[in-house]
């Protein structure tokens, strides 16, 4: 059976999503024994699901989320936390990120929505797993690493699931890119440098602000979607390759690191680091510029 290939047939369509299913259930179970191999649970799961919805009819993705959910939580009845926490997430985000394949939004807009949802459902799960199991899964992950008794785990804790996340669906898109154009799939080339992503990077700039005044423990996670979207400007900045732009970015990454130093003591703990976002403004001022000038050369070339 070919993996990568448009099932038609009903019997095609559930043998298909019968495999998948197990593949879930057979990675979950080896978390449950051996809680170290989530970091490899994490990648796997949301790429099955993302598979199953593009090569799979829509209409039997329900039939594939209940019985994938319903399997996983009767094969782990000593810890349903776990396919709490890992599938449910991972089935919802998977399928979002295949409709969002199938509308040819272009990658930076498929990763960070997905990354986001993803984030949303993990974060939302945490406390229902406190109700019903009385087990914190935050302070399970910390212990790994040691950091059960960290004063900031609240501050780690969101940015490290968007992290994961991130690197989730930046896997399922990788491995999916090229085999969508199979199936007649054409997502649009990625402008890596226009008004929506500049007006993403101030906005999620903001909410970073806000949460920082607010609801503290969220910053971080904010600031990490802000240097998402300044990585992709970066990105369409290096593409232009112009000589100017080779010279302004180091000069003004120096600049904002000495700002960074000069601001850093007076900071609250352990805000610190959101004067980060000084480097994202100049750079967003880098992208504004470009992005004008460029405009600007196509009006005189008309």
């Amino acid at each position: 059976m070919s993996t990568f290939k448009k099932r038609e047939t009903v019997v095609q369509n559930i043998a298909y999503m019968g495999l998948m299913a197990a593949i879930n259930v057979v990675f979950v179970l080896l978390t449950t024994f051996v809680p170290v191999l989530f970091f490899l649970i994490v990648f796997v799961l949301p790429l099955t699901s993302t598979v199953v919805a593009l090569h799979c009819k829509k209409r039997y993705y329900p039939i594939y989320a209940v019985a994938t959910i319903g399997i996983c939580m009767l094969c782990t009845m000593w810890k349903i936390d776990d396919t709490i926490f890992y599938i449910i997430p991972s089935i919802i985000t998977g399928f979002i990120f295949a409709l969002m394949v199938e509308k040819e939004i272009s990658a930076p807009w498929i990763i960070i929505t997905t990354t986001i949802i993803q984030l949303i459902f993990s974060c939302l799960a945490i406390p229902l797993i406190i109700v019903l199991f009385g087990r914190d899964i935050v302070i399970t992950f910390a212990s790994i690493f040691g950091l059960q008794s960290y004063q900031y785990i609240d501050y780690i804790a969101p940015a490290s699931i968007f992290f994961l996340s991130l690197i989730q669906c930046s896997l399922s898109f990788i491995v999916t890119n090229e085999e969508i154009k199979k199936f007649g799939y054409e997502l649009k080339e990625a402008k890596l440098n226009s008004y929506y992503l500049l007006i993403a990077l101030w906005s999620s700039m903001v909410v970073t602000m806000v949460f920082a005044l607010t609801y503290k423990p969220l910053s971080y996670t904010s600031m990490l979607i802000s240097l998402y979207f300044v990585c992709v400007l970066i990105a369409g900045l290096l593409q232009r390759k112009k000589k100017w732009i080779y010279i302004v970015l180091p000069i003004s990454f120096f600049l904002s690191f000495f700002l960074f130093a000069i601001f850093y003591p007076y900071a609250e703990e352990p805000l610190g680091l959101l004067l980060l976002n000084i480097f994202f403004f100049v750079v967003s001022i880098i992208v504004l510029i470009d992005n004008s000038l460029l405009n600007k050369q196509n009006k005189d070339t008309i």
